[in-house]
């Protein structure tokens, strides 16, 4: 079977796809994965064909755009919403553009969010069967724990439905732009908003995600199969970009890791500042990842600065993560078994860091402008003092039992 993956987005997007490539290549199908050009190395280094979508992520997200987008305040819904309006807009051209080429290649598409309605597209005047890998549940449900934006988190209700499909609404008309690039260009009508929330509703889903975390809601009636996260193999990679990181690990009390990925923002001293005077003020180390924010060491004794690391070497040494609550980077501290706290920036994030508190692994989530000294303080004390450890501890052990890449391969062959 031939597989065309159309993975848009930044690394928390396209890595799980690169996992799942591999599994599915392993089964004897043949993986092609469209994604930024700065990916190329991480997909063709697993084995898989690679197609150049036109534009780097990483100059993208570190645009004035990209950190109108990601480094706005955090109290703000509508503020953010624009932004993500005009940041998706940026991308359609170089997209739309890569995906053309594609159509009729493909046995199988596979899409992330902001791909679906070009897949979608793509299959219908190509040919191939359509699914979509939700890297967070995006379908309306009644079941608090399985929507994004519940009225009732804690309990099973209509307004949570009611919620969900609001948010559906909202989504469509933030991503539709892509798909209905495609769509003139094979010369079909746009559709806008409608068109996206109806493909939402016919394409069968991948969840990416545990099962402990994203319970499968009823009223999913069998279209969404949540199937465990897609990991790769990274347990045992050393940093090999940083050679006296793991001395620096391994020289004294376990540090806690503080890294918000793919965020970028225009206070990357003060945030750096900040981290720095809470590691002093609670005694324990840090390590901190720049990130896109390009965060900096400022204490020589308590915060040493790193790069991209392997997940799942460094987060296993960590008495305790502090992150943005991407969907990789929560389920890389799950499968790692180590407490955790989310400073909540944007889209589905404050989801993933209410998940993780309700599972009693982390502290109570907090949004990006509520970030304080005090606040981390607290919480890399509450990591020293073994806070939520003996949890953690037993939900990474089932997470470490699941094959979500097995159990997506089987769905996906059948």
């Amino acid at each position: 079977m031939k597989v065309n993956v159309l993975a848009a987005g930044s690394r928390g997007d396209v890595q799980p796809m690169v996992a799942l490539g591999v599994g599915m290549t392993r089964a004897g199908h043949e993986v092609t994965i469209c994604a930024g050009d700065d990916f190329e190395p991480l997909v063709t280094g697993h084995g898989l064909r690679f197609v150049p979508a036109g534009l780097r992520i990483e100059e993208l997200i570190g645009s004035e755009l990209g950190v109108a987008w990601l480094g706005h305040s955090s109290s703000n819904p509508f503020l953010e919403l624009r932004a993500l309006k005009r940041f998706v807009r940026l991308s359609v051209e170089e997209y739309a553009g890569a995906f053309l080429p594609l159509a009729g290649s493909a046995d199988l598409w596979l899409s992330g969010l902001l791909t679906l309605h070009a897949a979608d597209a793509l299959a219908s005047v190509g040919g191939g069967r359509h699914v979509v890998a939700e890297f967070a549940p995006m379908r309306p449900a009644k079941l608090g724990a399985s929507g994004l934006g519940p009225v009732l988190p804690g309990r099973s209700s209509w307004l949570n439905a009611v919620a969900g499909r609001t948010l559906l609404e909202v989504v469509g008309s933030v991503f539709s732009p892509p798909g209905d690039e495609v769509r003139r260009e094979l010369g079909l009508a746009a559709t806008g908003r409608r068109g996206v929330v109806e493909a939402i509703r016919r394409t069968p889903g991948l969840v990416a995600a545990s099962p402990l975390v994203v319970p499968p809601a009823p009223d999913w009636r069998g279209k969404a199969e949540v199937t465990g996260y897609w990991f790769l193999d990274d347990t045992q990679a050393p940093p090999a970009g940083d050679p006296g990181l793991a001395g620096w690990v391994a020289g004294g009390e376990r540090p806690a890791y503080v890294g918000f990925g793919s965020m970028s923002t225009r206070e990357a001293d003060r945030v750096s500042a900040l981290v720095a005077e809470a590691a002093r003020a609670a005694r324990v180390r840090v390590v901190l990842h720049r990130g896109s924010a390009g965060l900096e060491s400022l204490d020589d004794a308590w915060v040493r600065a790193a790069g991209d690391v392997p997940h799942g070497w460094l987060l296993p040494r960590m008495v305790g993560v502090v992150h943005h609550g991407g969907a990789g980077t929560t389920g890389a501290t799950l499968r790692a078994g180590v407490p955790q706290a989310v400073v909540a920036h944007i889209g589905d994030q404050p989801y993933w860091g209410r998940r993780v508190w309700e599972l009693g692994v982390a502290a109570q989530p907090i949004r990006r402008h509520e970030l304080s000294v005090g606040w981390l303080t607290e919480v890399l004390r509450g990591f020293a003092r073994g806070e939520c450890a003996s949890r953690a501890a037993a939900v990474g052990a089932q997470v470490r039992d699941e094959d979500g890449v097995g159990r997506a391969v089987e769905l996906l062959s059948r």
